[in-house]
């Protein structure tokens, strides 16, 4: 090669089965009812994949309260509670529930745990749809942010709890607030189910390889997207500097500077497309040289709903 500078690229990093299965859903209902088909929230947490299915006619909306009469809406893949599938059904909607199946698995547990007596406690971020939705499949829950949380945790009275977690956190954090759990409820029955998804897992294992081998690690994913914030986070703390970026034009002035190895990888909702156009960017500033690590996870595919199948 003619320079030094080298870009080392995660593997695996992007779409998971999840995300693959919400949009195919959204791009099926466009083809067979037409525009327009209604979403409640964002699809998945990606403003390049929100804004060109807004193109093709889908509309984005967090109320579903005055939707026309029969209208095709789409629940996004982070799921929603039961009140708001009712009042979706009570208004004659069409209902297309895009929820990943993962996140389906962690509302049954609620309901299951909690109908045998259970407390909840659900580890996440408590304005996530994802941890709303879960939340809302129960009469109470708590909801656990962070270590500092734990501590502010009330008595419970249920002699058994059972911890939940929403899918996309990091693993390490995770781990560590559950330990704090069990410490400070020792001698409670305490149910873990750590339901962190294996596409989250994969790619924070993939991004700590990462991480020890190069200067900086940019992670694209749009900002309010939670596993691309983890894996951000998980680069951060494997020792090296990491960027959140939207794409090509979001590298920060300055950022490249001075390296020679930098990785990339993305959040399970960023499409191909932006990791092959910020690669690109990168070639025209003269990083030529790439090479992978790690390894490609098996292939999943989500069964689609039957009206699609």
């Amino acid at each position: 090669m003619k320079n030094g500078k080298k870009i080392i690229i995660a593997v695996p990093h992007g779409f998971c089965a999840g995300v693959r299965r919400a949009l195919e859903i959204v791009e099926k209902a466009l083809e067979q009812y037409g525009k327009p088909v209604y979403v409640r929230h964002e699809i998945v947490h990606n403003s390049f994949v929100v804004d060109s299915l807004s193109e093709k006619g889908v509309v984005f909306l967090e109320s579903i309260s005055r939707l026309p009469k029969k209208a095709h809406l789409v629940f996004s893949a982070h799921g929603v509670s039961p009140e708001i599938e009712s009042t979706a059904a009570e208004k004659g909607y069409d209902i297309i529930d895009a929820t990943c199946p993962l996140v389906k698995k962690i509302h049954l547990q609620a309901v299951s745990y909690s109908s045998k007596g259970y407390a909840i406690i659900i580890i996440g971020h408590k304005r996530h749809p994802e941890v709303m939705g879960t939340a809302g499949q129960v009469d109470e829950s708590l909801i656990v942010e962070s270590l500092k949380d734990v501590g502010k945790l009330p008595e419970i009275r249920q002699k058994r709890i059972a911890c939940l977690t929403q899918t996309t956190l990091s693993a390490d954090d995770t781990r560590e607030i559950i330990c704090a759990i069990r410490k400070k409820f020792r001698g409670r029955k305490i149910a873990v189910l750590n339901d962190i998804c294996y596409a989250t897992q994969n790619r924070q294992n993939a991004v700590k390889a990462l991480a020890k081998k190069c200067e900086a690690v940019f992670i694209i994913g749009s900002e309010n997207s939670s596993n691309a914030n983890r894996l951000r986070e998980v680069a951060e703390n494997a020792g090296t500097k990491a960027y959140l970026v939207s794409g090509e034009k979001g590298v920060p002035p300055g950022a490249l500077k001075g390296l020679s190895r930098i990785g990339i990888s993305a959040g399970a909702s960023t499409p191909e497309i932006l990791i092959s156009k910020f690669i690109s960017s990168l070639n025209r500033k003269g990083w030529h040289n790439i090479e992978t690590i790690g390894t490609e996870e098996k292939k999943i595919v989500f069964r689609l709903p039957e009206r699609f199948a």
